[in-house]
C-alpha cells in the first residue's frame, strides 16, 4: 500500500517588528529567457531530523513553538520575510528585479507522514521525499517518535550560506524561548485549537514513493554539488575567474562531464545580487582563474549539525540540496559573507 504525506496546516510566520519602509535587495538578471524560469525555480534545501525521546514536547507543540521563534529570527532578516517581483524588464529575458521587505512572512507547513524516520533517511528515494519534506518551511511528524522541519529558500533571496547562518541564529533564539521566563504555558499556535470536528483534519495528501528494498542512502539527485571556500587575493581578481577555476575542479572531483556554460550567481549579503551565464571555455582571454585557489568546504561545518531545538536535542541527520534543472548546464553561486575574508562558491554539475 502507497505511503501519503497529509498536509494538516498552511500558516505564515511574519517578522515580529514592522520592517522600515521602502527597504529592498536589487537583483540584475541577465541570462536567455528560458534561464529565467529556471532561475526562478531555483533553490536550497535543508532537512533536519529529529528524535524527541528525552523531551516533553510533542511534534504539535514544537511546530506551535516555530512559529513564535521564526517571528523573533525574522526581526533581524526581513529579507526573508520578503517578496521577489519585476521591476524592469530587458528584451533578452533577463531584467531588474528586487526582493521587497514588505512582511508578507515565511510559510509554514505542519505535515503527518505514515513512514518513520528511518525509513526516509535509508531510503534511496530520499532526494526526492526531501522535496516533500521542505516545502518552504514546514514540520513533519513521522510515525512513531521522530520529525523533521524542512526548509526551502530560492537562491534569488537568499544564499545557502546566508540562510544556514539564520537557521543557526534562529535556532539560539528558539532555545532562548524555552526558558522558564518566556516560555508560555501553552502556545496560541498549537494546531489543535483550529481544527473543528466538523471539518476535514487534513488540506490534501501527497503519495511518498518509497522502495521496501535497497536501504541503502544513495542520491537520484540528477545534479551534484561541491562547496569551495576561496581566499580573494587582491580587489582585481575577478568574481568570473574564481567561478570558473571552482567549475573546472568541481568536474575533476565528481568526474563529471565538462559543461559549456553556466548560470553564476553573484549574492553579497550586504548588496545586490547579479545573476549572467559565464561560458566555460579555454578561449576566454579576459578570465585568470588558474591563481585561484580552491579549497573545499562542507555544508556541515558551518553549524547546521548543532541546530538544537531544545536542550540537548540535537538533529540525528540533517539533508541539504540545490535544487537546479538547468538542462545539462551548471550553477556557480558565489557567496560575499558581510565580515568573512573567505568567499564561499557553490558549483553544480549534472550528475553523470
Amino acid at each position: 500500500m502507497a505511503k501519503r504525506l497529509h498536509i494538516d496546516a498552511i500558516q505564515t510566520a511574519p517578522p515580529g517588528k514592522v520592517t522600515p519602509p521602502d527597504q529592498a535587495r536589487s537583483v540584475f538578471i541577465s541570462v536567455p529567457p528560458a534561464t529565467v524560469a529556471v532561475i526562478a525555480q531555483t533553490r536550497f534545501q535543508v532537512v533536519m531530523y529529529y528524535n524527541p525521546a528525552g523531551t516533553e514536547e510533542s511534534p504539535l507543540t514544537v511546530a506551535a513553538r516555530v512559529k513564535e521563534s521564526l517571528s523573533a529570527a525574522l526581526q533581524e532578516r526581513p529579507v526573508l520575510s520578503g517578496r521577489l517581483r519585476k521591476k524592469e524588464a530587458e528584451s533578452a529575458g533577463g531584467g531588474r528585479w528586487e526582493v521587497k521587505f514588505n512582511d508578507a512572512g515565511v510559510r509554514l507547513v505542519h505535515a503527518t507522514a505514515e513512514v518513520t524516520m528511518a525509513d526516509v533517511i535509508g531510503s534511496k528515494e530520499a532526494h526526492e521525499v526531501q522535496a516533500h519534506l521542505a516545502y518552504w518551511d514546514d514540520v513533519t511528524q513521522f510515525e512513531g517518535d521522530g520529525y523533521s522541519i524542512g526548509v526551502s529558500c530560492s537562491l534569488l533571496l537568499a544564499d545557502p550560506f546566508f540562510l544556514i547562518k539564520f537557521l543557526v541564529s534562529w535556532a539560539e533564539i528558539h532555545t532562548q524561548m524555552l526558558t522558564p521566563a518566556t516560555l508560555l504555558k501553552s502556545s496560541m499556535f498549537h494546531l489543535s485549537y483550529f481544527q473543528r470536528p466538523d471539518r476535514p483534519n487534513r488540506l490534501r495528501s501527497i503519495e511518498l514513493a518509497l522502495s521496501d528494498t535497497n536501504r541503502h542512502p544513495s542520491s537520484s539527485n540528477p545534479y551534484a554539488t561541491m562547496l569551495f571556500e576561496v581566499r580573494q587575493r587582491d580587489s582585481s581578481q575577478s568574481y568570473d575567474a574564481m567561478a570558473i577555476a571552482c567549475l573546472r575542479e568541481a568536474t575533476a572531483r565528481l568526474k563529471a562531464r565538462p559543461v559549456s556554460e553556466f548560470v553564476l550567481i553573484v549574492s553579497h549579503h550586504v548588496g545586490d545580487l547579479t545573476v549572467k551565464t559565464l561560458a566555460n571555455s579555454s578561449s576566454t582571454t579576459t578570465v585568470q582563474s588558474d591563481d585561484v585557489e580552491c579549497d573545499v568546504a562542507w555544508w556541515d561545518q558551518f553549524g547546521m549539525e548543532e541546530l538544537s531545538l531544545a536542550p540537548g536535542n540535537k538533529p540525528v541527520h540533517v539533508s541539504s540540496q540545490i535544487i537546479f534543472d538547468g538542462n545539462d548546464d551548471g550553477l556557480v553561486v558565489i557567496m560575499i559573507p558581510e565580515s568573512e575574508t573567505r568567499l564561499l562558491i557553490s558549483v553544480t554539475l549534472p550528475n553523470v
